[in-house]
């Protein structure tokens, strides 16, 4: 699973490349921010992970993230430290 994460962070830092680089149309946009937010749960998870809280990694999760980009990843995360 940490080698999918890796490709994605990595497809990510490419968009964001081609993105600095030139004009980027909506499409590129919209990859940038579906991807920084997968990415960033699964960093604030392996962050988290050193407190012995998690976040739990399934396709709810995954989606919210994809929808509400990294502000999603801020809301599951203090929804995990408050116990819910």
């Amino acid at each position: 699973m940490t080698l999918v994460f890796l490709g994605l962070f990595i497809i990510l830092l490419i968009l964001v490349v081609i993105a600095s680089l030139r004009r980027p149309n909506k499409l590129i946009k919209l990859f940038i921010h579906v991807l920084g937010g997968v990415v960033g749960l699964w960093l604030v998870d392996l962050l988290l992970s050193v407190f012995a809280v998690e976040i739990p990694i399934n396709a709810f999760t995954i989606a919210l993230v994809a929808l509400l980009g990294f502000p999603g990843v801020v809301v599951l995360t203090v929804l995990q430290l408050m116990g819910i």
